[in-house]
């Protein structure tokens, strides 16, 4: 293209609590290197925003002032809620899409019900009256011959996205696999997770700042913490370990989820004094607690589609850690991480792994150092920001193409 590329950028932003906001805010300042970026969120939170971004910052409803401006609008889709008007935006204009998750149903169900919507009408209900209330209302949709349409795959729910989008990124192997497998007329790209490098942090300052011991061994792990993060079968892991090490911690940093009483499992397992839960952390004082840390632990189900992020910024803080063997963590070497099986075995091969890596520095530092090559090298953010620069220039010549083509044909 002869111009400098000016695209819109559609994202939650800090200090909305959401992976995808901390992704948008790692990424932007290295795609403005490449295009002209103007950046849309959430209204009140572009309205409170200090000025001195190095890209101008909008609300959401300031796009239909100035939508012809850009080349191409990109769009980042999660499956929070707080994606929704991004989504609604998204299928009024069209553009690219880059998906943090195949399903999207958070998404889809957050927003007001649809004109003759009854699974969407009995959602409201549920959610916000309670189970009699649903039970109530259901009854009369039955009655009334509206009974709602069977719940769809939720892979299906991209449809609308992929009919819409002049291109779909994915960040893992899986989720294009899975996309192209179902839909294969789909303009799909593949675009690793950005990780940022991480700050230079002494393990010894960052300990003190943050009131640990300093000759502990610190296990982390970090990530929502709902019953998907498996952090129960890590505790029980750790709860073998530490009668072996007792001069061990283990710091999970997250907010739990409602229903996932951590506190209360820690006291059962009788580790409530190893076990450390500071809640949700800025990114500042997650990097301390990483620099702090000498392992971490992953064993959650991600999301399909969902890249791991959180295990990523660990690794790049050359720490090693222990994964399940399941995707996507199984798209990572076996020399940059310690694979262990889901199952009967799971907690006896994650205690093992604790016991070998406690006991031998030298291998802590093979592992770390090699996940942090690993991070490095496939995950980079500016290899990322120049993967995104081409992708946006070659399908913003194919949107002109066609446009010109259609003038063509319409003369």
């Amino acid at each position: 293209m002869g111009h400098t590329m000016r695209i819109a950028y559609f994202s939650p932003l800090p200090p909305q609590r959401t992976g995808t906001a901390f992704y948008s805010e790692d990424l932007l300042p290295h795609l403005c290197r490449r295009v002209h970026v103007d950046a849309y969120t959430d209204d009140h939170v572009a309205a409170t925003q200090e000025v001195g971004r190095i890209y101008p910052l909008y609300g959401y409803r300031d796009l239909a002032a100035q939508c012809e401006r850009y080349d191409l609008l990109v769009f980042q889709l999660g499956s929070g809620p707080e994606h929704a008007p991004i989504y609604d935006l998204f299928l009024r204009y069209g553009g690219v899409a880059a998906l943090h998750d195949l399903d999207l149903s958070g998404v889809i169900e957050s927003r007001p019900p649809q004109r003759g919507d009854g699974r969407g009408r009995l959602h409201e209900v549920r959610r916000h009256q309670g189970l009699g209330p649903l039970l109530r209302s259901a009854g009369d949709a039955l009655r009334r011959g509206q009974w709602p349409a069977p719940p769809v795959d939720e892979v299906d729910r991209s449809r609308p996205l992929v009919q819409r989008a002049a291109g779909l990124i994915v960040h893992s192997e899986e989720a294009r696999a899975c996309l192209q497998a179902r839909y294969p007329e789909a303009r799909l790209y593949e675009v690793p997770a950005g990780i940022p490098r991480p700050p230079a942090i002494d393990a010894l300052e960052a300990r003190q700042a943050l009131g640990l011991p300093t000759d502990a061994l610190i296990c982390l792990s970090a990530r929502r913490l709902g019953p998907e993060a498996r952090i129960h079968v890590a505790m029980q892991a750790f709860a073998r370990f530490a009668e072996r090490c007792p001069n061990s911690l283990y710091i999970i940093v997250g907010e739990p989820a409602p229903g996932y009483p951590l506190h209360e499992l820690a006291e059962t397992l009788g580790i409530a004094g190893r076990v450390h839960l500071p809640g949700h952390v800025d990114l500042a004082t997650l990097y301390r607690y990483l620099a702090a840390a000498d392992v971490g632990i992953a064993l959650g189900r991600l999301r399909r589609g969902e890249a791991p992020a959180d295990l990523l910024r660990i690794m790049s803080m050359a720490k090693p850690a222990i994964v399940s063997r399941r995707r996507p963590y199984s798209e990572i070497p076996d020399h940059c991480v310690i694979p262990v099986d889901e199952g009967a075995a799971e907690v006896g091969q994650v205690m093992a792994a604790l016991w070998a890596l406690a006991g031998h520095p030298p291998l802590r530092l093979s592992y770390g150092r090699q996940a942090a090559r690993y991070v490095q090298a496939r995950h980079g953010l500016s290899a990322m920001a120049r993967q995104y620069a081409e992708i946006l220039e070659e399908l913003a010549t194919v949107q002109a193409a066609e446009r010109l083509l259609l003038r063509e044909r319409t003369v």
